[in-house]
């Protein structure tokens, strides 16, 4: 696969979120939102445009953490115009964080007018022509965050 240029984030949806919580990419790890540990991945993979799908309820924190021209939307035209490339896409179909070692699993990566056409019509994640893309970890929820957080201690501190 061409090295990719695009990402769509996905967030849960603001109703499937608690009181008082907040989506996983907004969470902290190590004095850090998670989506902020994204997005530096993002950018030295050379990713240049980001696409995140959040709920208006969270729409206003999302952006002050994404670059100044990353779209925040829940609207599906604001997403299909985003989509409309041939380039490769990559996408993170919930919460994740960057970690080399992660194998292939749950991101994946396919041309947008490929999403876009499939989500549209089958409104599915089994995308034909899509990519396994390795190196990110999926974020379950609060456990998740706990045991990444312990493990990159447990490094910073056997690097020291």
């Amino acid at each position: 696969m061409s090295r990719l240029k695009r990402a769509v984030l996905l967030f849960e949806e603001d109703a499937a979120v608690p009181a008082g919580s907040k989506p996983l990419m907004l969470e902290t790890l190590l004095s850090r939102p998670i989506l902020t540990w994204v997005c530096d991945r993002l950018r030295a993979d050379g990713v240049q445009r980001l696409f995140a799908v959040c709920g208006p309820r969270f729409a206003e924190e999302a952006r002050g953490l994404l670059p100044e021209d990353a779209a925040v939307s829940e609207q599906w035209t604001d997403l299909e115009s985003f989509l409309d490339t041939e380039e490769p896409v990559l996408v993170l179909p919930r919460a994740a964080f960057p970690m080399e070692e992660a194998g292939p699993g749950f991101a994946y990566a396919a041309p947008g007018r490929e999403l876009r056409e499939t989500w549209r019509v089958r409104m599915t994640n089994n995308v034909q022509g899509a990519e396994l893309v390795p190196g990110w970890l999926p974020v379950y929820g609060p456990d998740t965050v706990a045991e990444i957080e312990a493990l990159l201690r447990t490094r910073e501190t056997e690097s020291n």
